[in-house]
């Protein structure tokens, strides 16, 4: 049985308990050990679920499907919970975790590629530049989660390049891309992309509010 618990404010406790069985299956809500109520199947998961808490505030469970798969939604009063897939913060985080992986892959391919002098790898361009680009999504990936907008788009727009780039290498030398490859670069980019939006949502909230003219 698979089990997710958040906190209904920043830094509070975690009181609220979501669990489900196979695919959503039988999904539980409960507050403080108390059941709010269960939902049967994943297909009645996909419509929102309302339920209204002591405090007078109003939760919402729902399973959203996107391109970066298949989230659940949790949000009271419309104000996603935090650490929920919808928290602005979760997808920032997302993002940057992307970004580490894409830098760790590289530097470790780049490393062995050096150390065991592998034509093959050296073929595939894996060695000194395997190495400097692994150092600079380090780099992006530590900006990233301080919510740096500059350095989230340079990731993408440098990953993508890397991509293109590749592809365009494979047809000149008479061969065909990677799909496989492609298609996981794909699922790559697009929790980086979404963090672009979540960043943006963070630095609204944290906006200080603007004052009114002088009369």
């Amino acid at each position: 049985m698979a089990k997710q618990s958040y906190s209904l404010e920043p830094g509070g406790p975690k009181r609220l308990e979501i669990q489900w069985k196979g695919f959503f299956k039988n999904t539980t809500i409960a507050l403080d050990g108390v059941t709010l109520g269960t939902i049967p199947d994943h297909m009645t998961l996909r419509t929102p679920q309302e339920f209204n808490l002591t405090d007078g505030s109003l939760l919402k469970v729902q399973l959203v499907q996107n391109l970066a798969g298949t989230e659940m939604q949790v949000t009271r009063n419309g104000v996603p919970l935090p650490g929920s897939a919808s928290n602005p913060e979760t997808k920032v985080g997302t993002a940057a975790g992307i970004i580490f992986f894409v830098a760790g892959l590289n530097l470790l391919l780049g490393i062995i590629g050096l150390l065991t002098r592998s034509e093959f790898l050296a073929t595939l361009g894996i060695g000194w530049y395997s190495i400097i680009f692994g150092a600079f999504f380090l780099v992006m990936g530590f900006l990233v989660k301080k919510r740096s907008m500059v350095a989230l788009i340079l990731s993408i727009v440098v990953f993508s390049l890397d991509a293109l780039v590749g592809v365009i290498g494979s047809v000149a030398m008479g061969g065909s891309p990677a799909i496989g490859g492609l298609v996981f670069r794909v699922f790559l980019i697009i929790p980086m992309v979404q963090g672009v939006g979540a960043i943006t949502a963070l630095k609204k909230t944290s906006a200080p509010p603007s004052m009114p003219p002088s009369i």
